[in-house]
């Protein structure tokens, strides 16, 4: 089973402001689809609520596991919640592998990434070209442990793919 980060992030490291992405790149939406679709998502509360506040519902087609110290939180078939990033990932395989999948996504926020990256095997990045306004980043060394795999160039951004070691 590998475990995966999915993120899109500025040559700062910024990945949020204000609870949402401060760029709006249709490619960017398109590969997360692309590469989530089918799969289980570990993903925290406030990035779940901002989700489910700009869709009006879970994203289709795949499993959330939602980190949260919440309790009573609205139900739904598609999402389960867990207190800590380490059983919501022991979940999130489980689920997985019962769906006959070998790839979880973890997609955010900033805490959730750092907690998780310690058990993530492969990123994938899409670095936007430039420097955002933003209150949420990841910290400066996130990468250390990664090289680069894949790397596919555009205009405005470029799409990589990180391997563990």
């Amino acid at each position: 089973m590998r475990i995966s980060l999915i993120v899109a992030a500025d040559d700062n490291d910024i990945i949020g402001r204000e609870g949402r992405l401060p760029w709006y790149l249709p490619e960017d939406l398109k590969r997360f689809k692309r590469l989530t679709l089918g799969h289980v998502m570990v993903v925290g509360r406030l990035t779940n609520d901002s989700i489910v506040d700009r869709l009006g519902r879970p994203l289709p087609d795949r499993t959330t596991v939602v980190v949260t110290r919440q309790v009573g939180l609205a139900t739904h078939p598609d999402v389960v919640y867990q207190h800590d990033v380490e059983s919501a990932l022991d979940v999130a395989e489980k689920i997985e592998a019962g769906n006959g999948r070998d790839e979880v996504f973890v997609i955010g926020g900033a805490e959730i990434y750092r907690l998780a990256l310690p058990r993530v095997q492969r990123i994938y990045l899409t670095r936007v070209r430039g420097s955002f306004e933003g209150d949420c980043g990841l910290s400066p060394d996130w990468l250390d442990s990664f090289t680069v795999h894949d790397e596919i160039p555009h205009e405005e951004f470029t799409f990589l793919t990180y391997e563990r070691g």
